[in-house]
């Protein structure tokens, strides 16, 4: 998820990037240099944290039948090149340990999804059959009479006053709680771990240890994964499209996603303003707001097909019942 071509190798750490022995860091002031790491930092613990929503919701739910299968297979082999690509570069044990974390992130989110998919509803439909059998032989019901039916019983979501003025605020609440309140710990850990960098300008590396391009193997493998990053998004898109429904999508999964992007493509643009580091990292630039736009298709999505997430409605769908009195 971090591109290669801007990852730090043993002779070019995250705040000196040098080109030909010539370090843009003192093109920059200290200001931008400090905000640039910042965005830097939380772009990291957006990555870190970024599949815990959908793989919470899976387990909530006991299904994936929102997410596309190809969708998270492209998204497992990006990382997986990254992770070939940085070992094949040499770069530093912590953007390697990264990598590492991001493949086995994916694994389990990718195993979790084919066992809800494939095994899990298998399961559940056996269990179902075998419940069945029992029903085979009818048990002795007691018959209701029109005595035993509630007077009121087909205005069960008829709710009061008060307590329609309750669930708006309910809602405001539990949108703090799951998206607002996420997104501002995701930022403070960011911001936290740039406070603990070590921020000491390191040695310059030589001339001979740096260059305008990578290795050529490590390369393609970091071209080769943003590919699978932009086009990942396309089977996920299509199918939303084909069920009128975002059902099963973690929104904040996507939200991290974004500001992960975000951040990144401005850690980039913050950090050095030579045409020769931008032309350098234009492509992963490039491909980092094309992913936002993708997430923007995604976004609205979410909101075309919101009928059917409650959750992402303003009120529940219990007001507007509430004004069904019908006996």
């Amino acid at each position: 998820m971090i591109p290669l071509q801007l990852q730090p190798t043993q002779s070019a750490p995250w705040s000196l990037y040098a080109v030909n022995g010539t370090s843009y860091e003192d093109t920059k002031s200290s200001f931008s240099l400090a905000l640039s790491g910042i965005f830097g930092s939380i772009s990291i613990a957006c990555w870190i944290v970024l599949l815990a929503p959908q793989l919470l919701d899976q387990f909530r739910t006991k299904s994936s039948e929102g997410v596309s299968l190809l969708f998270l297979t492209a998204w497992f082999l990006g990382d997986l090149a990254n992770l070939v690509g940085a070992l094949w570069a040499d770069l530093l044990r912590d953007v390697i340990l990264l990598a590492v974390w991001f493949v086995f992130a994916d694994t389990v989110e990718v195993s979790s999804a084919y066992y809800y998919r494939f095994f899990y509803k298998s399961r559940d439909h056996q269990s179902t059959n075998l419940v069945a059998t029992f029903d085979d032989s009818p048990l002795d019901e007691p018959e209701l009479t029109t005595d035993d039916v509630p007077l009121l019983s087909n205005n069960i979501n008829t709710v009061s006053d008060s307590e329609a003025d309750i669930i708006p605020v309910q809602s405001k609440q539990n949108f703090f709680l799951h998206y607002i309140l996420p997104i501002l710990g995701v930022c403070f850990a960011g911001y936290i771990g740039y406070l603990f960098r070590d921020h000491s300008p390191p040695e310059a590396p030589d001339a001979d240890d740096t260059d305008d391009h990578l290795a050529l193997g490590p390369q393609i493998l970091g071209y080769t994964s943003a590919t699978l990053y932009l086009s990942a998004r396309v089977p996920q898109i299509i199918q939303n499209y084909q069920r009128k429904s975002t059902k099963g999508l973690s929104v904040l999964f996507f939200i991290y996603s974004t500001m992960g992007n975000v951040t990144y493509a401005f850690q980039i643009i913050l950090f050095s303003s030579d045409p020769k580091y931008l032309l350098l990292n234009l492509s992963w630039i490039l491909g980092s707001l094309g992913t936002v736009f993708q997430d923007a298709i995604i976004f609205v999505q979410f909101y075309m097909y919101r009928q059917k997430r409650p959750e992402l409605l303003t009120s529940t769908p219990i007001l507007s019942e509430s004004n069904d009195t019908s006996i």
